[in-house]
């Protein structure tokens, strides 16, 4: 029950996997139950109803079989709740392509008339569904969900992994075998790994359906409605990208909620994953600190950066260069960030916009031989000299690339702590303008160059020292003997 990496490119044809949906009522445990079998905590987990708003994938073992998993918001409960039918909406997508159902119940609980309208509402879907008495701590908790009709009950603890491994066994049997449907090795190669960012109700679910051309995404005016990252893939020419909706970022002092914090965290674990992250900015609203902390915190992570500026329906020509004009000072000292203008809502500019993400994800995965980075390095010093570090001349002899996405370069000089921090930022700036890396970070790394006669040069020194001493020591006596 160990997660499969995904993005990774595919040399054969595959068949797509089966998909197995975790369904049931609010605050059951049904997140709980997917981290177990996933191995990971990748959904997000509350005490509260309605914490798991949009679908949760994830590619999962069990025994030999390989699936796609997924979680889904309550069903039922909070009928009040403005969410609740953006929820239910999810839950009939992932059964719209389940092959296999788990139905979760609460042992704790005990069997409820919703439980009795999911049963009925399962039933009616013809395909295989294993009743999951979840917080079954308790012996003999599980049989009173006998009355469902539904076959045999599973009693587990999500929470402590108990029955886990005759659950996975289970679900194991019942999955039926692949149907014919490949993938071929175009659509396995990974082009890029892009995240979408930005502040609450930006509209960034309305620009990830508007490239997937459906409602993959929960969208609603309510301000973080998307609370976990989640990953889905597109076509795009000749290979597919991966497009990652990130939960809707607050300021650290409104976070106030453990769940908003968590989502908060997953934000940064989607940036460690992607190569590109496209900051989405309200064309509407100002330009805020936060969004900045927002793009630096994704550069700090090694994402190549390009903004988008959305609801350009809303700004008159005035306004938008009055917008630029700030977006600019904004970002000054920053990695040359190009901005693109889009309406996502009305799918204006969003093709161009994934077009440069993807070239953005490439210039990210930049990589240089040694030779042109030396013959750069040497450039870039006749251009401009190193100052001095307290009159002592600052010199860099070599340098070799370490690592890509984001490229990092590694440097030797002489005088690693004389070199100022404004010089670094010129290395920085004419390594980005010679080899076109715009919007891309660049991470250097300054080393004390070793000088390979320096460990056999001071024991020949130290010998010289001696033979010199024992001579005058010889001297002396013969001296004293005559």
């Amino acid at each position: 029950m160990n997660e499969k990496p995904t993005g990774e490119i595919g040399e054969h044809k595959v068949a797509r996997l089966p998909v197995v949906a975790i369904v049931g009522r609010p605050n059951v445990g049904k997140s709980t139950l997917f981290n177990r079998l996933v191995g990971k905590r990748k959904a997000i987990v509350g005490d509260r109803p309605g914490v798991t708003v949009d679908r949760l994938e994830s590619e999962c073992g069990f025994g030999a079989r390989e699936v796609v998993l997924v979680d889904t918001g309550g069903i039922g409960e909070g009928t009040h709740d403005v969410m609740q039918p953006a929820i239910d909406a999810q839950v009939e997508a992932a059964l719209a392509v389940a092959e296999v159902v788990l139905f979760v119940v609460d042992a704790q609980a005990g069997s409820t008339p919703i439980d009795d309208a999911i049963a009925d509402k399962l039933r009616r879907q013809h395909m295989p569904v294993l009743v999951i008495a979840n917080k079954a701590e308790k012996p003999g908790s599980e049989v009173e969900f006998f009355r469902l009709g539904m076959g045999d009950p599973i009693a587990v603890s999500a929470a402590h992994g108990e029955g886990i491994r005759r659950l996975a066994d289970l679900v194991e049997r019942v999955i039926p075998e692949a149907h014919g449907d490949f993938l071929s090795d175009a659509e396995c190669n990974m082009l890029a790994s892009v995240a979408v960012i930005g502040r609450p109700n930006v509209g960034k679910s309305t620009l990830i359906n508007a490239w997937l051309g459906r409602d993959r995404m929960v969208v609603s005016d309510i301000a973080g409605t998307t609370r976990d990252a989640i990953d889905s893939t597109v076509p795009f020419k000749d290979g597919t990208v991966r497009l990652v909706d990130t939960a809707g970022q607050r300021k650290h002092g409104r976070l106030s909620d453990i769940i908003e914090f968590v989502a908060r965290v997953k934000a940064v674990q989607a940036f460690k994953r992607a190569d590109v992250a496209v900051m989405l900015l309200d064309g509407g609203e100002g330009i805020v600190e936060q969004d900045m902390r927002l793009m630096q915190l994704a550069q700090d992570e090694g994402c190549a950066l390009i903004v988008a500026v959305n609801k350009l329906d809303l700004l008159t020509s005035e306004e938008w260069k009055y917008y630029a004009e700030r977006l600019n000072y904004r970002m000054r000292g920053m990695a040359d960030i190009p901005v693109y203008r889009i309406t996502a809502s009305r799918l204006k500019g969003v093709k161009r916009l994934l077009e440069e993400a993807v070239k953005a994800a490439g210039r990210n995965k930049f990589e240089l031989g040694t030779g042109p980075l030396n013959r750069w390095l040497t450039e870039a010093q006749e251009t401009q000299h190193p100052p001095s570090d307290g009159g002592s001349l600052v010199r860099l002899k070599y340098a070799s690339q370490i690592g890509s996405c984001p490229p990092s370069i590694k440097i030797f000089c002489n005088r690693p702590q004389g070199l100022k921090t404004s010089y670094k930022r010129y290395l920085e700036q004419s390594f980005r303008k010679s080899f076109a890396l715009t919007g891309v970070p660049i991470r250097f790394t300054f080393s004390a160059s070793k000088n390979p006669y320096q460990t056999d040069a001071r024991p020949s020194l130290k010998k010289s020292a001696e033979k010199r001493s024992g001579h005058k020591k010889s001297h002396q006596s013969d001296k004293r003997h005559k």
